[in-house]
């Protein structure tokens, strides 16, 4: 504030910022008034219908905001009034030049000069095909737009609840005073545009609310145009009104799930500040809690209950009962039909069963998976059992298993450890020799972190997952008896290049034992298929015993990288793919053989996860192989 000067009050001072436009307006119409010029239109004062061609000469995109905002262009688009009086097409003209100074200053031209000029043509064309053909008039509209303007300066105040707390020393509310300062986007040197001031306002409270303020409001706002040196001061006043905190939780539509497992996923106490991210991430913890078909949490700020607000979060369970029958092929296995059921709440226990039963050309399967409903932490204890008998790469694998653990979901990160036993028992298909029938009893801890744009179909980001585990395996000779560890490792990287989705991953996997010691053979490791190596079938690749038969190796290692286009221009939904994959299970790593797999594919992001279709050539296999997957691995 100037010295000298009275202090304004906020109405005030609109007020006369507007009344300052209004007649500075007004001046330059009347100093930017279009002189006459030859030829001019004659008899402007005549009611014979005219209809007129309009060329504007100004830089885009200011050209073609004028095209879309005149009254001159939306008249002459529309069929309807294309044709009017001649003196109604004057006060069109008459009104253009004020009307184009008015548009032009929303992207921060206010020092535009805008001219027309008209001319008959002497010429009558008809307005639509068959008509009664009308005099045309030529009009020119000529804009310099002058320089842009550009912001100065930007101070931004706060009054309300969370300046007396930035005053009171509270480190939380200085904190979120300098975010949104630091965010403010419409900094010095930045163009002033009508569009970039109000984005900037509607981010910055934006911001506030997220942060628990959510009645937050601008108290005032200035923008003070220096139309002759280009410049906007900017000077901005923000009420935050009060900090809102959680009160009352009111869960709605609760039946078979039980109002404790619910709580045990809140990420906040009463009294914790109420803000957006918060009750967002709540929101998806119970989603991604596989209970519930749909989640909405919702609240109605009122400032009389700011201290203790109320949320309403309502609920619908997925059914008690829900059972699935499905029919599919894969290249591991052939056709198969598949049967499962899940029940909610497994003999009235606070667990969710998940039976599967699979019948397929080479794999037959028996498994119950158990999750219990959360506990606070949130932690879910874990069960599961499993019978399967499968073939692959000249094997017939029976394997029995069950384990025992708990797992925690955030909203990044899955972690799940367990104690699992399991007996493998591999015989020689061709002969129906026994070639191994191992007990192992280990203790596993599984890694999973996301960093993706979107889980279920991504296209940037990152994600790892790893596992590792230690035991003890049994066998009926003493000397294969011992104690092993095993560790794997997938990291997976997506991006965009221009129109192109790449996508690379990299595997490694190795069993830590003596030689001696004998490990089942679902704990070794086998490379080949759709996750794999493309070209091979499942599980081809990997060290043979001295009669052929396919055997785990101890280490494994995977690479592949792949490059997708879209099919049509604009729809990322159908793409064409490249890729190349390299790698090998072996005994060791010494004399480690990778090998290479390469061909095309199509690639359809369905809804329920990224649908691909590979033909790949296999380098050692030496021909085409076809494969066929749905959805993505961690």
């Amino acid at each position: 504030m100037r010295r000298g000067v009275r202090p304004l009050t906020w109405p005030t001072a609109l007020t006369a910022l507007a009344l300052l436009a209004a007649t500075t307006a007004q001046a330059q119409a009347l100093a930017t008034a279009p002189a006459p010029s030859a030829p001019v239109v004659r008899d402007e004062a005549s009611p014979e219908e005219v209809t007129w061609t309009l060329e504007i000469e100004a830089p885009e995109p200011l050209r073609a905001l004028l095209q879309r905002h005149l009254d001159l262009s939306r008249y002459l688009a529309s069929p309807e009034t294309a044709q009017v009086p001649r003196t109604e097409l004057m006060r069109l003209r008459q009104a253009a030049p004020a009307q184009a100074r008015a548009l032009l200053e929303t992207e921060g031209r206010f020092g535009a000069t805008v001219r027309t000029e008209a001319t008959d043509r002497g010429e009558r064309v008809p307005v639509v095909p068959g008509g009664p053909a009308l005099p045309q008039v030529r009009l020119r509209l000529i804009v310099d737009p002058g320089p842009q303007t550009r912001v100065e300066s930007a101070r931004i105040e706060f009054e309300g609840a969370l300046s007396l707390a930035a005053d009171a020393g509270e480190a939380r509310a200085q904190e979120l005073q300098r975010q949104a300062r630091e965010s403010w986007s419409l900094g010095p040197g930045r163009p002033f545009t009508q569009d970039g001031w109000s984005s900037a306002k509607g981010a910055t409270l934006a911001l506030l609310r997220a942060q628990g303020h959510a009645t937050a409001a601008w108290s005032g706002t200035v923008a003070q145009i220096d139309a002759a040196q280009a410049q906007a001061r900017l000077f901005l006043v923000a009420d935050s009104g009060p900090l809102y905190r959680f009160g009352e939780i009111r869960y709605e539509g609760l039946d078979h799930v039980r109002v404790d497992a619910v709580r045990a996923l809140e990420n906040f106490a009463p009294g914790d500040p109420l803000r957006e991210q918060t009750l967002q991430e709540f929101q998806a913890r119970l989603g991604r809690s596989s209970l519930f078909d749909t989640v909405a949490v919702q609240m109605e700020p009122d400032p009389a209950l700011a201290e203790a607000m109320p949320v309403t979060v309502r609920l619908r369970e997925r059914p008690l009962q829900q059972a699935t029958l499905g029919l599919g092929v894969s290249d591991a296995s052939g056709p198969r039909i598949t049967l499962e059921h899940q029940h909610q709440r497994w003999f009235g226990w606070g667990w969710q069963a998940r039976t599967r039963l699979q019948l397929a050309q080479t794999d037959r399967l028996a498994a119950l998976d158990l999750t219990s409903h959360p506990h606070p932490g949130p932690y879910r204890n874990v069960a599961a059992a499993l019978a399967q008998h499968a073939e692959a790469s000249g094997l017939a694998v029976t394997t029995q298993s069950a384990r025992l653990g708990r797992s925690k979901d955030d909203e990044r990160l899955e972690r799940l450890y367990y104690l699992e036993w399991q007996r493998v028992r591999t015989r020689v298909i061709d002969d129906g020799s026994v070639n191994d029938d191992t007990t192992a009893l280990s203790l596993n801890y599984q890694w999973i972190w996301r960093d993706l744009d979107n889980a279920l179909l991504p296209t940037r980001g990152t994600s790892l997952s790893l596992l590792t585990g230690a035991g003890q395996s049994y066998r009926a000779t003493p000397r294969e008896t011992g104690a092993f560890a095993r560790a794997t490792g997938r990291l997976t990287r997506y991006e965009r290049l221009g129109p192109w989705y790449a996508s690379a991953r990299v595997q490694l996997g190795q069993v830590f034992a003596r030689d001696a010691v004998a490990v089942p053979y679902t704990l070794l490791f086998r490379a080949g298929g759709d996750d794999s190596v493309r070209g091979y079938g499942s599980q081809d690749l990997g060290p043979v015993d001295a009669d052929g038969a396919a055997v785990g190796g101890r280490v494994l290692a995977v690479a592949s990288v792949e490059a997708g286009h879209p099919l049509r221009r604009g729809d990322p939904a159908f793409q064409g793919a490249v890729f190349v994959d390299a790698g090998n299970a072996e005994a060791s790593w010494k004399g480690f053989n990778p090998l290479l797999g390469y061909g095309v594919g199509l690639r359809w992001r369905s809804p329920v996860g990224a649908l691909r279709l590979d033909l790949a050539y296999g380098q050692q296999a030496r021909r085409l192989r076809l494969h066929f997957s749905l959805g993505i691995t961690y």
